[in-house]
């Protein structure tokens, strides 16, 4: 790939990914400002890539919790004035990392991550999971529930794995 191939698919990537995560979170405050908006998507953008840098190798479920909790209150500290509730909720930052995560792994541009993007589709299928939806998941506690209920359906195969099949199965059916 070309470097003007490759910043397509970084660009592509990242729409995407900020779609599927600003999409139903209700993540901004009512009426930020066009430029908050984007100074948001751009802290965004730059933190997923800073963080994936780390994911060239194996990363490990304590390291991948952590860089979810470090990307919260990264974009928490530097947008509180145009977040909902003030906080970019943990729920919402794992499914950017998780998500962003994802596309590079089908892409074979990193090795397989820990963890899935666990959004509406996922969890309905997790009986065993009690917790707040995807949206409105705010401590890590509840996040470690999430996975936990999820390895216990997946049974032994990769959660990056698992999620994947569910998400290729469904859109046969769709």
């Amino acid at each position: 790939m070309n470097t003007d191939q490759e910043q397509f698919m970084q660009d592509e990537i990242f729409s995407l990914t900020l779609m599927a995560t600003v999409q139903r979170a209700k993540v901004y405050s009512p009426n930020p400002s066009a430029q908050s908006r984007h100074d948001f998507q751009a802290t965004l953008r730059s933190e997923l890539k800073k963080i994936t840098k780390g994911y060239k190798h194996q990363v490990d479920e304590k390291t991948h919790i952590q860089n979810i909790v470090r990307l919260t209150e990264t974009i928490s500290d530097q947008h509180r004035a145009i977040l909902n509730g003030k906080k970019f909720r943990i729920g919402v930052a794992q499914k950017a990392l998780n998500l962003y995560l994802k596309y590079l792994w089908c892409l074979g541009k990193i090795p397989q991550p820990p963890h899935c993007p666990f959004d509406f589709r996922i969890i309905a299928k997790l009986s065993d999971y009690k917790g707040p939806r995807w949206t409105d998941l705010d401590c890590e506690k509840d996040y470690r529930s999430l996975v936990a209920a999820a390895k216990l359906k997946a049974q032994g195969v990769p959660l990056a794995v698992w999620e994947l099949q569910i998400y290729n199965n469904s859109k046969i059916k769709d």
